[in-house]
């Protein structure tokens, strides 16, 4: 994998993180802000504008807020690095907005951008399963923590599944392709359970290979470490 420095500054998850904390922070000081803008079925009858606003607010109060925001650091900056800009927007927004409507079926009421993470978080895992120079090292790591955390939503000691591998990934390079095989597994997993954040993560990895930029990739083998 390519070396820290020489990565693409993330401008995508950069602004819309900051858009995303903005928006948390009037919702967190303004009462009535997240029943207004959160995803229910009043999205299907009249209140549209709920499909993509939801997506910008947040009902995990503030650990879920600081988490999410955290995930969109880590995860948008890895696939910002082998993606296009017009590709990271789609797999962010595209996909957060597709898997509303899966949320309509799953979990009718929610909000959270944790869905539009999921949708780069597929992006990631083809770049990992191809082995891409151009993810940071700690790419892998940081998508297995994030799987840890999906599944912790399940029930949360399986959160520490993600934290043990996300160890092993920092100090084992075969690691990264076996992260790619994770993302799958928790798509199968959390879509089994009808979990909102499956059916994201299987949109985003199916979008992926459509996706990936490959003009100037330099895919090959990871240096051992």
């Amino acid at each position: 994998m390519a070396h820290d420095l020489c990565m693409r500054f993330p401008v995508l998850t950069a602004a819309v993180t900051t858009v995303t904390a903005a928006a948390n922070i009037v919702q967190l000081t303004v009462p009535g802000v997240l029943e207004r803008f959160e995803r229910t079925p009043a999205g299907l009858h009249g209140e549209w504008w709920r499909t993509v606003t939801s997506l910008f607010v947040q009902d995990g109060g503030i650990a879920g807020t600081a988490s999410n925001l955290l995930f969109l650091v880590l995860v948008g900056t890895v696939a910002e690095q082998v993606l296009t800009r017009p590709g990271w927007l789609l797999h962010y927004f595209g996909v957060g907005i597709v898997s509303e409507f899966v949320g309509y079926l799953w979990q009718p009421v929610g909000g959270g951008n944790s869905i539009a993470v999921c949708g780069l978080t597929g992006a990631a895992a083809l770049a990992l399963w191809r082995r891409d120079s151009r993810l940071p090292a700690w790419g892998a790591a940081a998508v297995l923590l994030w799987c840890g955390a999906l599944i912790g939503s399940v029930w949360f000691p399986l959160t520490f599944i993600g934290v043990a591998a996300m160890m092993v990934a920092q100090t084992r390079a075969w690691a990264v392709r076996p992260t790619a095989i994770a993302v799958v597994v928790t798509a199968l997993f959390l879509s089994a359970l009808a979990n909102i954040h499956g059916g994201a993560l299987v949109i985003g990895l199916l979008l992926a290979p459509a996706t990936i930029r490959v003009a100037g990739a330099r895919t090959g083998s990871v240096p051992a470490r």
